[in-house]
């Protein structure tokens, strides 16, 4: 979860940083620039959303670490506290994506143009991708779990048999 979320604001710095860049450092004196509104309004939105990534990730891991379950009902439980968290999900990836659209339509500089369209397909995929991205770990460790169940004999994806 946190490495998406990062990727997050990885984005949103990205966005940030060629506006920082174009202050002029020959005015030592010269105030910082501060950050506009509509970067103060999509840096709460990351630290929001952020928070709610990080209580998906809570939740998660206390059906992933409830031995009273059976892998079945772990993989529908995580498929419901997905189904609760996507639409956030989503609406965060569309907030990002504007943000960055926003951004580049601003600029006049065409690499910083291209850098903010790159970032903005980026975080989309990135951000669009994590219910899947979870629902495969998710998978793959009930995976382990089973084969280290039945002592290791069944070969799990993503494993080099040990002879």
């Amino acid at each position: 979860m946190s490495l998406r979320t990062a990727l997050a604001a990885i984005a949103v710095l990205a966005c940030a940083s060629p506006a920082l860049a174009q202050e002029t450092p020959a005015q030592p004196t010269a105030p910082e620039r501060q950050p506009t509104a509509e970067e103060l309004a999509m840096q709460a939105a990351a630290e929001a959303f952020d928070g709610r990534m990080q209580a998906m990730g809570a939740e998660l891991q206390a059906v992933m670490t409830d031995a009273s379950t059976s892998s079945a009902q772990k993989t529908a439980s995580v498929d419901s506290i997905l189904g609760v968290y996507t639409p956030e999900i989503n609406a965060f990836a569309d907030q990002l994506v504007a943000f960055l659209n926003s951004m580049a339509a601003q600029t006049t500089d065409p690499q910083e143009q291209a850098a903010l369209q790159q970032a903005s397909v980026a975080a989309d995929a990135n951000i669009r991708g994590i219910p899947d991205q979870v629902r495969s770990s998710v998978a793959a460790h009930l995976a382990n779990q089973a084969a280290a169940a039945t002592g290791g004999s069944g070969a799990v994806a993503g494993t080099v048999p040990v002879q």
